[in-house]
């Protein structure tokens, strides 16, 4: 029978890299100091936060998890909340404004999101998208329209027609540094190109952080009480190139997934708050 447990520990190691729901997110790793704390002392240190942000690799469901402690965890401080999401276009904030105030069928819920974000399926963000329904917390679409995106992707910023310009903020741009494609290329390997397409995409991500940022400003201040938990893709939720840089009179916390630029190792406070560590058996 002995002989058997190495086995059987290699196959449940496999099984919760495969697939994370069975594993949960229980320490992390404080960045300013490198100490490695429960969540439980990170949560008490979002209370003075109007935004956080809680960043994810998009198909792990321990950090689908964790986002919705966060947000369990808020509630409980008797926070006024909102949630607001890179997976939905911010055309379609009538609907979640139906999700939220419960007037939307989950059948329906479940079409809007696979017409908004591709490739990951509803049950990653269902949980989520429950607590906010059952406790009417109102969902805040974030991203900004794919096919502006998709064409600053293929072509770049100054593609784009005066027409889809006002489509966007006033004096939005999509600027890119080089330490911003820097960071791209290494922490998303399948990305790592240069010239003009890699600088295309470059463009294309930031857009949709300063849209993000834009929108998250303007629920905050309509709502000046407010706290969003912002659920995004590390990269968007990073400080420096993403969000929160973006950000102007905010305080905000930022939880980061590692990625193969971000560990324990190279990530600094201009990159997070705080580094998810990965559940292991």
């Amino acid at each position: 029978m002995n002989l058997h447990r190495p086995l059987l520990r290699l196959f449940l190691l496999f099984t919760c890299l495969l697939n994370l729901s069975a594993c949960s997110i229980t320490k992390v790793v404080r960045i300013k100091d490198g100490a490695v704390v429960p969540v439980a002392a990170m949560l008490d240190d979002l209370r003075d936060a109007r935004v956080v942000l809680v960043g994810e690799r998009h198909n792990a469901s321990s950090h689908h998890q964790l986002q919705l402690e966060v947000l369990k965890s808020l509630q409980g401080q008797g926070k006024e909340l909102a949630v607001g999401m890179e997976m939905f276009e911010q055309a379609s904030q009538p609907a979640l404004d139906a999700w939220s105030s419960g007037r939307l069928p989950e059948a329906t819920m479940e079409r809007l999101f696979a017409i908004d974000w591709r490739n990951i399926p509803y049950s990653q963000y269902r949980d989520i998208l429950r607590f906010a329904r059952d406790n009417r917390i109102p969902v805040v679409a974030l991203n900004a329209p794919r096919r502006i995106v998709e064409k600053v992707a293929g072509s770049g910023f100054a593609s784009l027609d005066s027409h889809e310009r006002s489509l966007l903020p006033p004096g939005t741009d999509a600027t890119v540094s080089e330490g911003y494609q820097a960071f791209m290329a290494t922490a998303y390997p399948p990305h790592g190109r240069s010239g003009d397409s890699f600088r295309y995409l470059c463009e294309a991500q930031m857009l949709r952080n300063r849209m993000m940022a834009r929108k998250i400003e303007e629920y905050l201040t309509r709502r000046p009480k407010a706290v969003m938990v912002v659920v995004a893709g590390g990269g968007h939720a990073r400080i420096k190139g993403g969000i929160p840089e973006e950000l102007s009179g905010l305080s905000y916390k930022v939880l980061l997934p590692p990625v193969p630029s971000l560990n324990r190792d190279t990530v600094t406070g201009e990159d997070g708050d705080y580094l998810l560590e990965e559940p292991l058996l």
